[in-house]
């Protein structure tokens, strides 16, 4: 599977990223190489963008990998995301406390803190799985995707801030490091609900890659270089980069050791057995019913009956009143071996009685030839 071949030159651009984002803050302006801290940020960015480019050439060449994945115990993001859920749910609740006692009120800041919240408790959920679970559960798509949503609203707070400040001024790494990450969680919430695609398992590592190699340093240079020592929640930004960054590679060093080639997955899907509903209908002159054997079964007045003319073939006998037994013991020996419905006689029937009384003469006639024959 060519997807795996992607960490290949991520090593050495992950490394090159971090260097540079990192010399911003032990190298003093154009220590290195002449290159200013502006600069230093841009060749950072060039070396995820890079990693991504080359990510995607090996995902488009892929086509053995798998579609589908199954999670497996992973105790190292499952402790990474344990620890991301608290620090979430502190920077909601602080978010929330900061936007309602300045009196300013902003849509997006609340947004994001209750996004934030309910990150943290996905961040529970997935840890859990990660600590403790090594079968699939059945999982919801929905919930999958609020750290998806929670990295776009603040992707969306990063740029709006960026309107009120000079681009030189603009932290754009962090717009970047947002970006990558709201790409990879989403297409990690389809992969974690089994949903039918064809690139979300290798969209993981598109997106998944570069957001490592831009959170991690990201994170590490803001909390050693930009720490605030006076209020500490205001840090929580840069270490949830950093936890970020962290959870993405520990899934993907996961993934890309369990991944699967399509040869080697079977996918079975339920079928729901169709509902078919027929009425009743005539045959020929013979009524065929679907009535339900319960149904059926509790139906007095109905028996059937086999014999060894009608072998194989059920039909329905009605009890019926003998008025004339003579009429029908001779009309049951006429037409032996065939079915008949017995009609009850009533008085305003015309029909002949007997046998010879319904012959015409020419029957009549050859009736008294053979006697005298005989």
């Amino acid at each position: 599977m060519k997807t795996k071949l992607a960490w290949i030159p991520f090593v050495p651009l992950f490394l090159a990223a971090g260097f540079l984002k990192l010399a911003q803050g032990f190298m003093p302006d154009g220590g290195l190489l002449g290159l200013s801290a502006l600069q230093l940020d841009y060749c950072y960015l060039g070396a995820c963008a890079l990693i991504f480019l080359f990510t995607l050439l090996f995902a488009v060449l892929d086509k053995q990998i798998a579609q589908y994945y199954l999670p497996h115990k992973n105790f190292p993001a499952g402790l990474t995301g344990i620890l991301l859920s608290l620090l979430l749910a502190a920077d909601g609740g602080f978010t929330i406390f900061q936007v309602f006692s300045s009196g300013k009120i902003s849509v997006l800041e609340i947004l994001g803190a209750v996004l934030s919240l309910l990150s943290a408790v996905v961040f529970i959920v997935l840890g859990l799985n990660h600590s403790f679970r090594y079968k699939e559960g059945k999982n919801l798509s929905l919930i999958n995707v609020i750290p998806a949503i929670f990295c776009g609203v603040r992707m969306i707070l990063s740029f709006v801030q960026f309107t009120t400040i000079s681009i030189r001024l603009a932290d754009v790494s962090s717009l970047i490091c947002y970006v990558f990450a709201t790409l990879f969680f989403f297409n990690y919430a389809v992969v974690l609900s089994l949903i039918k695609t064809k690139n979300a398992l290798k969209s993981c590592f598109v997106f998944g890659l570069p957001a490592i190699a831009a959170m991690i340093p990201y994170g590490i240079y803001h909390l050693v270089f930009r720490f605030d020592s006076e209020f500490i929640l205001k840090n929580a930004q840069p270490l949830e980069m950093l936890l970020f960054g962290l959870y993405i590679l520990f899934v993907l060093i996961e993934i890309t050791r369990f991944v699967r080639s399509k040869e080697e997955i079977t996918l079975v899907e339920e079928e729901e057995a169709p509902v078919v509903n027929v009425a009743d209908e005539k045959v020929e002159g013979f009524i065929a019913s679907n009535t339900d054997e319960d149904e059926n079964d509790s139906v007095e007045d109905t028996s059937y009956l086999e014999n060894r003319d009608t072998e194989g073939f059920l039909y329905e006998d009605n009890d019926q009143v003998d008025d004339n037994p003579e009429v029908n013991e001779e009309t049951n020996n006429d037409v032996e071996n065939y079915l008949t419905e017995v009609q009850k006689d009533t008085d305003d029937d015309d029909r002949p009685k007997n046998y010879e009384e319904r012959l015409d003469d020419i029957d009549k006639l050859i009736l008294d030839i053979t006697s005298k024959t005989d």
